[in-house]
């Protein structure tokens, strides 16, 4: 997987939490029973889970997956390192935040088939919306330029990207999900976060920044919640 700091982590949370989907995590959290054995793929620091836990039955439970040691270190529930690449451990229910962008369909098909039967809920894929307050004559070509790199290996085949939100929701229609999603996008104002995510799009983008301040930029994301019919 393509790594992430876990200062980088610590910046996006608030803008993580503010943008997740309250009432797709309600539904989800209807299907569970008390005791639920739930599992964060790609946890990191665990803020998905410090996130959910208000929502959850009596006695349910989070396990933190993911293959930096480093991240798990800082995620306060039971936590495993082990690589996605891999077997996933068994649960009653999945979540993650930003991961499906990063895997391939190969992966997405190989998770579901996995996961079915069970309530997932994948939050903050990215979707390729990008607007700039203000804009400039650039943006449209660094945004093209980045959405083209979110397509690169990430470490489990070629990345969706942009394309993920869609992609799982065809994926597991297939397979027999009911699907609902929900728009989850960051909406940030001047500040660290605004700066260091506009940054990390132009450097990905190999092209040069543009010399104006923004005001607000609004990162397009989608959650999708997949419930086994009849749930």
């Amino acid at each position: 997987m393509s790594g992430f700091s876990a200062d980088w982590l610590a910046l996006r949370r608030p803008a993580d939490d503010a943008a997740r989907s309250k009432e797709l995590a309600r539904e989800f959290v209807r299907t569970l029973k008390p005791g639920a054995k739930i599992v964060d793929l790609g946890a990191g620091t665990g803020a998905m889970g410090r996130w959910l836990l208000p929502f959850l039955p009596k006695r349910a439970r989070i396990l933190s997956v993911d293959g930096d040691a480093m991240l798990l270190r800082h995620a306060k529930a039971p936590r495993l390192r082990r690589s996605l690449a891999g077997r996933l451990p068994r649960a009653d229910a999945y979540v993650s935040t930003a991961l499906i962008d990063l895997v391939s369909v190969a992966w997405l098909r190989k998770f579901l088939q996995a996961a079915r039967g069970k309530p997932v809920l994948m939050c903050l894929a990215v979707d390729g919306r990008h607007e700039m307050t203000p804009s400039h004559a650039s943006d449209k070509a660094i945004f093209a330029a980045f959405a083209a790199h979110q397509r690169h290996w990430k470490g489990l085949g070629q990345a969706l990207g942009p394309h993920a939100p869609e992609a799982l929701a065809n994926e597991a229609r297939r397979l027999g999900w009911r699907v609902e999603i929900a728009q989850s996008d960051w909406n940030l104002k001047p500040g660290a976060l605004l700066d260091a995510t506009f940054k990390g799009i132009v450097d990905a983008a190999g092209l040069p920044a543009p010399h104006v301040k923004r005001a607000r930029l609004i990162v397009g994301h989608r959650d999708i919640l997949l419930l086994p019919r009849g749930a």
